[in-house]
């Protein structure tokens, strides 16, 4: 479990290792850290009581309550990522112990694989890619062209903000979703304005299930639904529903309710979905960017440091 040493270092536990370039930064810097010998739970909240800091690579296990009160020693935690639905954040909020992320690290990779998916769905890759190897050979028309259609962003943070650039360079209108955002479109008027619905905003108790039957059926029959944010922003039996029914052109969905799907999920018969399996981040260039500033985060939160750091909760730095 060790992976450096030094008797009165701060002691960082990771859940699990991060990337290497990472992991340099951390082995660079005056602490200690270990590795958890596997990422459960119950190995995470023996290690916590000695812990100043805890880093979670991916998104189990999670930090719950309990285990921050069992933590007398915990100044920072951090989240090897953007997202942080495996936090308690009022648990750490009312310890004020600040969560840091590492910010837009990965906005640039998510951003490319929303629009990958809205192109697979919108120009049909899949679909004729299927097609062609099944021995057909057919050019009728059946693609959309992206330019002057409407793109609804729900989450106007660095991702959707991301989102929203790389689709006005396909000529598109953008509508900005965001309760936090003073000029946003309220998401009932965009759902139903818009050609694509491009979800990117954090899994809260307030966003789960955020898109529903109810927000489904204010949705064009014609429109695709793109989901880079976490699986449960979505019902997901509502959705195969809709899809089913054609009351949705089609889903892109990096995420889901449960990871990975289970055999009998209608999804996966569904030809008007395109699926990956939560790799939107996953480029070789952006997992590293994400480890360094992971890293930095970890270093620069221990010694007080917090400008220029992303932190979820920022009340507790009053």
């Amino acid at each position: 479990m060790p992976v450096s040493t030094a008797l009165s270092a701060p002691i960082v536990i990771l859940s699990e290792p991060l990337p290497p370039a990472g992991m340099g930064a951390l082995q660079a810097a005056a602490i200690a850290v270990r590795v958890l010998s596997e990422p459960m739970p119950e190995h995470l909240a023996a290690a916590l009581p000695e812990a100043a800091a805890i880093v979670l690579v991916n998104e189990q296990p999670a930090l719950t309550a309990a285990m921050i009160d069992a933590a007398p020693r915990l100044r920072i935690a951090c989240r090897n990522g953007a997202g942080f639905d495996n936090f308690d954040v009022p648990a750490l909020t009312r310890r004020g112990i600040p969560l840091l992320t590492t910010g837009d690290a990965n906005a640039d990779a998510v951003a490319e694989h929303a629009l990958h998916l809205l192109l697979a769905l919108a120009r049909r890759g899949p679909a004729y890619d299927r097609a062609i190897k099944g021995g057909a050979w057919s050019r009728a028309p059946g693609a959309v062209e992206l330019r002057d259609k409407t793109m609804a962003v729900v989450g106007w943070g660095r991702i959707g903000q991301r989102i929203g650039r790389l689709a006005e360079a396909f000529g598109m209108r953008v509508l900005p979703v965001d309760p936090a955002v003073s000029a946003a479109v309220p998401l009932a008027s965009a759902l139903a304005q818009a050609d694509a619905v491009v979800l990117a905003m954090p899994l809260t108790p307030r966003t789960h299930h955020l898109i529903d039957t109810d927000a489904l059926a204010r949705m064009k029959p014609s429109a695709f639904l793109v989901n880079v944010a976490r699986g449960p922003v979505v019902d997901q039996q509502a959705l195969a529903a809709a899809l089913t029914a054609g009351r949705l052109a089609g889903a892109g969905l990096d995420v889901l309710e449960q990871e990975p799907p289970s055999p009998d999920d209608p999804l996966l018969a569904l030809d008007n979905v395109v699926l990956s399996p939560h790799v939107a981040a996953s480029c070789p260039e952006a997992v590293a960017r994400v480890a360094v500033a992971c890293a930095e985060a970890v270093v620069r939160g221990l010694a007080g440091r917090f400008d220029g750091l992303t932190v979820v909760n920022p009340a507790v730095l009053a």
